[in-house]
């Protein structure tokens, strides 16, 4: 349609392919602008997410691991150097002040990558406070030890010692479980969720879907087979699918650090077990020592707490730092972003600028023809 201006002549009219043109550049610029926000928040989610399980629920989890072990078998060699009479280096022994400093170390560290807030840090403060407590009754103990005739309060002592040493590692399970907890929140949250990862994909296969017609539009119109920059736009494109899928493999890692951590736990049992058995068992036979026929209640139950392991811990010890090690290699690789976050701006940019070279020559040709 022509329209008249005012003195009768016929007015130029914008001509309708370019307006189709100018209406598909369009759509392809706002589709890219779409697809680019969508693909940097679920990257940009599920990366913020496999780094908090890196930085803090992993190395706060393994942590809480290395400090029960590491206690458990302080108690373990105060109770079997005291039963000996303190031969090693005299007291509680060098194992049992090395295991002792090792906990205290592992307890930085939980509360270095404390995931679980101030729930979790008071629970720490707490273990640290008792932990004190508990040296003071060894001391105690190593102490009556040394004289014959105060033997049986050191073993009092002792038993005081395992008891406090029950609260402590009671504890922190509840600190380990509150920092599973976060891990299970942070595995699954919205970002890692089996269907978000429509969310930058659906962007993207309309991007992808607009870019195939307007070629096949385009060939056809201007007789060309060949539209080079929007054939490179697809291929971006198709780029941008491929980086923004490496969520996919982040959430999976998640899974499989939840999996790593259920075979560490498993594997850490073994060890517990034994160790706690040894502690019992040592303790069982001073109490009975000292007090053979009135406390044949108190060693039985000592006993029955902790009945021997099986399989032994020390054919579980080599799995245990095995599931540790893999639990680390893939938390590593989950927080790895291989620096697409980058990436993806840099590729939907050049998308654009493919996308006006494409259109420009097209554009330039019709100008305000009335074709």
């Amino acid at each position: 349609m022509t329209v008249a201006d005012p003195g009768g002549r016929p007015s130029r009219q914008v001509s309708t392919t370019r307006r189709t043109l100018l209406r598909l550049r369009a759509a392809l610029l706002a589709a890219t602008a779409v697809a680019l926000v969508a693909c940097l928040a679920v990257f940009l989610g599920v990366a913020r997410t496999a780094d908090a399980a890196a930085d803090r629920s992993v190395p706060a989890i393994l942590a809480v691991y290395d400090a029960q072990h590491a206690l458990r078998s302080a108690h373990a060699a105060a109770v079997r150097n005291l039963a000996d009479g303190g031969l090693v280096l005299g007291g509680p022994g060098v194992d049992y002040q090395r295991q002792i400093a090792g906990a205290g170390q592992y307890l930085t560290l939980v509360a270095e990558n404390n995931a679980a807030g101030d729930d979790g840090t008071r629970d720490i403060q707490t273990v640290e406070a008792l932990l004190v407590t508990y040296t003071g009754l060894i001391e105690q103990a190593d102490a009556r030890y040394r004289d014959a005739s105060l033997r049986a309060l050191g073993v009092a002592a002792l038993r005081d010692a395992a008891s406090l040493m029950d609260d402590i590692l009671g504890l922190l399970d509840e600190l380990l479980a509150k920092q599973v907890s976060v891990l299970d929140e942070q595995r699954d949250n919205g970002w890692t969720h089996r269907l978000t990862p429509a969310v930058w994909l659906l962007p993207l296969v309309v991007l992808g879907a607009l870019l195939v017609p307007t070629q096949i539009y385009l060939s056809r119109r201007f007789r060309r087979a060949l539209n080079l920059p929007l054939l490179l736009a697809t291929a971006a494109t198709v780029g941008m699918v491929a980086l923004t899928s490496l969520s996919l493999r982040s959430a999976a890692d998640l899974d499989q650090i939840r999996r790593d951590v259920a075979a560490v736990n498993e594997s850490r049992q073994g060890q517990f077990h034994q160790v706690r058995h040894e502690a019992a068992d040592g303790l069982a036979d001073e109490v009975q020592k000292q007090c053979p026929e009135a406390c044949a209640r108190t060693v039985a139950g000592l006993r029955a707490s902790a009945p021997p392991p099986s399989p032994p811990a020390s054919a579980a010890s080599t799995p245990a730092r095995g599931a540790e090690t893999e639990t680390l290699t893939h938390a590593a690789r989950a927080a790895d972003s291989n620096s697409v976050e980058f990436v993806l701006p840099l590729l939907a940019f050049g998308i654009g600028v493919l996308i006006l070279a494409g259109f420009q020559p097209r554009l330039a040709e019709y100008g305000y023809r009335s074709t």
